[in-house]
């Protein structure tokens, strides 16, 4: 292989890697092809009531650990609140982050969810990612945001960054 074609490989793979990261974008929602807003808000996981309204940095007071992740867009908008969803992936255990929660600007918990959802597109872009699950869903009470995603990891005693959105 020569040196050119070896650079341009090199820069294929990294282009490819660094689509699949969480990069700083216009998250405005598209008026024009916005979720119908649906009657009530369903029950945030049992699991996660006890977190709501608390300071993240005291549920979890380490540091940050890696993961890989978006938080793609609002999918369902309720009366009360909204849906979010996106992927994530926890490269430590090589599987899918097991629970999301969102927090509002605040730092306070403001709404979790479950993962498992389908997304192949994701195994397909990133081929260190095997599960075709990767994908979550998230509630919260809030209908305008920002808030922030982050994959509960670790046993649930550690976060990572699965990304922001403006709504």
């Amino acid at each position: 292989m020569t040196r050119l074609a070896t650079t341009l490989a090199i820069l294929s793979v990294a282009a490819l890697a660094l689509a699949a990261c969480d990069k700083p974008k216009d998250r405005t929602p598209n008026t024009a092809v916005a979720p119908a807003v649906v009657a009530t808000l369903p029950a945030l996981p049992e699991w996660s009531k006890a977190m709501i309204g608390k300071e993240k940095a005291d549920l979890f007071p380490g540091g940050l650990k890696p993961c890989k992740g978006n938080t793609d867009n609002v999918e369902q908008k309720f009366a009360d609140g909204v849906k979010v969803v996106g992927w994530g992936w926890d490269p430590a255990t090589k599987e899918p982050v097991p629970r999301v929660i969102l927090v509002d600007v605040t730092g306070l918990v403001a709404g979790a969810g479950e993962t498992g959802i389908a997304r192949p597109d994701v195994n397909r872009v990133v081929p260190e990612i095997k599960s075709p699950n990767t994908g979550w869903a998230a509630l919260t009470s809030r209908t305008t945001g920002p808030v922030e995603a982050y994959g509960v990891i670790d046993g649930g005693r550690a976060l990572c960054t699965l990304g922001n959105l403006a709504f």
